[in-house]
């Protein structure tokens, strides 16, 4: 009886059930790395004011629940996972463009119109920075349109076995927002032209230069002849 061959798609998951992981302690360490850092963008991708550790999680419910099998699918979570972290990144900004452009323009609203329904202010509000949000917008399609994309390269190449859909729709419930709760302090650089940053050696030199200061007004006092030390010779003279 002849055996039916396997695509190798379905090769590779059949491999992948039989294995039992890593078994060093150094491999269980790569094995995972690979669920965060594996990807080209992975470091790139998240910014000095987001969260590496919110970027690593979510990375990690990815491969939890599509579990790659071979190193095109990694390929391809990967950009679906920087694609989501864009896509919350985007989302975020364009409900802040929303609320600065309605906060930059209260008070001509109120003047021109008093108060006002909340879609009305929304769209006075586009009206003002149209331009801005519709750059938020096309970046916010853009990063759409790369996930879907690899969503779906990813399905054909798995014959459409995929992950159930409640555990698809589940992947960021409850998952924080991209932003760092604690943001980089400053460098040492930056820290350096502040003006409260007065140095030890910076205070000591005004302190010197006053110092001098004031005696060479005090020498200059002194050599300057005042009136009652020169009247005694005007009478002399006479």
């Amino acid at each position: 009886m002849s055996r039916k061959k396997l695509s190798r798609s379905e090769q590779s998951r059949a491999n992948g059930r039989l294995s039992r992981g890593p078994v060093t302690d150094s491999g269980r360490a790569r094995s995972a790395l690979n669920r965060t850092s594996h990807g080209m963008y992975s470091v790139r991708v998240v910014l000095e004011n987001e969260s590496q550790d919110i970027f690593n999680l979510l990375a990690s419910r990815y491969h939890e629940v599509f579990e790659p099998q071979d190193q095109f699918e990694i390929d391809l979570l990967e950009n679906m996972i920087n694609a989501r972290w864009k896509i919350r990144r985007l989302e975020a900004a364009l409900s802040a463009e929303m609320n600065l452009a309605a906060a930059e323009h209260r008070v001509d609203i109120k003047y021109k119109f008093g108060e006002i329904d909340p879609a009305t202010q929304t769209a006075l509000a586009y009206r003002g920075n149209a331009k801005q949000i519709d750059v938020l917008e096309d970046h916010l399609e853009r990063q759409q349109r790369t996930f879907l994309r690899s969503f779906r390269a990813l399905r054909a190449y798995r014959n459409g076995v995929m992950p159930p859909q409640e555990k698809i729709a589940q992947l960021e419930s409850q998952l924080p927002a991209n932003d760092n709760p604690q943001p980089p302090a400053a460098s040492s650089q930056n820290r350096g032209f502040e003006p409260s940053a007065l140095g030890t050696i910076r205070k000591i030199a005004i302190l010197i230069v006053l110092l001098l200061s004031a005696i060479a007004s005090t020498f200059h006092w002194n050599q300057t002849e005042s009136p009652e030390r020169t009247a005694p010779h005007s009478h002399a003279s006479l």
